[in-house]
């Protein structure tokens, strides 16, 4: 009886993972929408019934998804497909929402990194160089049009678009991870108000403000500093690694700040609207994250929380 219920819900959450993975294929605008929904049916599953037979529905799922579109799109529900397995099986368990947002982002960053290699190395196309080309040829065409308006662009304009776009190049793992945890967040956000309505266990997020960073990465982002002081060829791995561990700690210490300002506005009674506010403010003016980084890592070294 217990095999039968579980075998009409597996065809019930693969029918709904064939239909949102329809839309995401061949409708435009919603289905940006629905591939952030292609984890929920995994997710209900697994919460419901475990992993073993999680497996089994991803599995099918690998063969309808092949069948809709082709193998091209067969990475799409593997990703999501993986990393709403392992959501649901951590929510299951009550597991920390951090600890479940870590391990996510870790499971779409390993998916990233492995359709890009495979893109690169057996299908011959780099999204990233192609997406710098598209870049540099609009960059040119803007050029044109100036010139035939009669504004001539400066030399240093060009040149600091050209290095901009090398840097692009360079950070390129930073981006995956950044975009990786941006997944892993907006699939949880999205699904999680489904799965309370379902009554299935989801636990909350604890307050953003009591969140801390481990001190270790204090001596990590040291040394990284000492490091960055040896002249590095460009290119090299040990460049390319100090560059991109650089932006990461900057990141990691940027969140830290806003954790601190976000307790010490819950302890001086600020509003919650200004606060948002700030921190909208704060994402569109760069040398305020820079400042916010620095009391993010003051914060770290001083435990300032313990003074206010």
């Amino acid at each position: 009886m217990r095999k039968t219920h579980i075998i009409t819900e597996a065809a019930i959450q693969l029918a709904l993972f064939a239909v949102l993975f329809l839309v995401s294929l061949y409708v435009p605008l919603l289905g940006m929408i629905a591939i952030l929904f292609l984890s929920l049916p995994f997710m209900i599953f697994t919460m419901r019934h475990g992993y073993a037979y999680a497996l089994l529905l991803l599995v099918a799922s690998l063969i309808i998804s092949t069948l809709i579109g082709s193998l091209l799109s067969l990475p799409v529900a593997l990703m999501f497909g993986t990393a709403g397995i392992a959501i649901g099986g951590m929510l299951a368990k009550n597991k920390s929402r951090y600890m479940i947002l870590l391990t996510s982002a870790l499971i779409f960053l390993m998916n990233i990194v492995i359709d890009y290699v495979i893109s690169v190395k057996f299908l011959q196309m780099d999204i990233i160089q192609e997406t710098l080309s598209a870049f540099r040829q609009s960059f040119h065409t803007a050029m044109q049009i100036m010139k035939g308006m009669g504004q001539t662009p400066t030399k240093q304009l060009q040149e600091q678009f050209e290095q901009g776009l090398e840097l692009i190049k360079y950070v390129t793992p930073t981006l995956f991870v950044i975009a990786a945890f941006l997944l892993a967040y907006v699939t949880m956000a999205v699904s999680i108000p489904i799965l309370k309505r379902l009554k299935l266990p989801v636990g909350t997020w604890p307050p953003f403000r009591d969140f801390t960073l481990p001190k270790s990465l204090l001596w990590c982002y040291l040394l990284v500093l000492v490091i960055s002081f040896i002249p590095l060829e460009k290119g090299t791995f040990a460049y390319l690694a100090v560059l991109n561990v650089y932006y990461l700690l900057q990141l990691l210490f940027i969140v830290q700040g806003f954790s601190f300002l976000y307790y010490a506005a819950n302890k001086k009674n600020v509003p919650k609207g200004i606060v948002i506010g700030g921190t909208i403010l704060c994402l569109f003016l760069p040398f305020l994250l820079y400042l916010i980084a620095i009391l993010g890592i003051i914060d770290l070294g001083f435990d300032l929380r313990k003074r206010i």
